[in-house]
């Protein structure tokens, strides 16, 4: 039901599963990552598969680019963004280099419905882009909002060719829902 759909997105999307005020928004997909396998929604697989490697990132785009965000206007909710992000300073996450992508093992440990994080070189930043895998005859793709084609769409080019195209990814997250 509607009802049903909009009490799993808030517990999905924000801090513990409330609504809180802006802030309280998981913003940064390694905090949605950390905040709901907490709570046994997802779980992080990334560190399973084969030639994963670790990134040690400071995460804070959002108050160090407080102007591209109107609601970080507010000095109260400023803060509270801050607060979130000292969590992250040096944060520590598993990924999968972008060219490691189209090995055989990589794609034999891909599952369909399998959620990729797209993670990124911008500085301050830890994901760019999300999406889900779709498998075709083996072969892992991304279903995803096409900026492009302005549409969700299952890219006809393979997830790895995907990858190597794009210059500013550094590789993947691989997250899973849990049964």
């Amino acid at each position: 039901s509607w009802r049903d759909f909009l009490y799993n997105l808030e517990r999905m999307r924000y801090r513990g599963g409330k609504l809180n005020g802006y802030a309280s928004r998981l913003h940064y997909v390694s905090d949605w990552i950390i905040d709901n396998a907490h709570r046994g929604i997802i779980k992080e697989v990334t560190s399973n598969f084969p030639g994963v490697q670790y990134a040690i990132k400071t995460i804070d785009f959002m108050s160090a680019h407080r102007d591209q965000y109107p609601a970080l206007a507010d000095s109260a909710e400023y803060e509270r963004m801050r607060s979130a992000e000292i969590g992250y300073r040096n944060h520590r996450f598993p990924y999968i280099k972008s060219s490691k992508c189209s090995s055989k093992d990589v794609i034999k440990a891909m599952r369909d419905g399998d959620i990729v994080a797209i993670t990124t070189k911008t500085p301050g930043l830890d994901v760019q882009h999300l999406g889900i895998i779709v498998m075709k005859d083996g072969i892992p793709h991304l279903m995803h909002a096409s900026s492009v084609k302005k549409s969700v769409v299952i890219d006809s080019e393979p997830l790895s060719e995907y990858m190597r195209k794009n210059r500013s990814a550094s590789g993947i997250r691989v997250i899973r829902l849990v049964d």
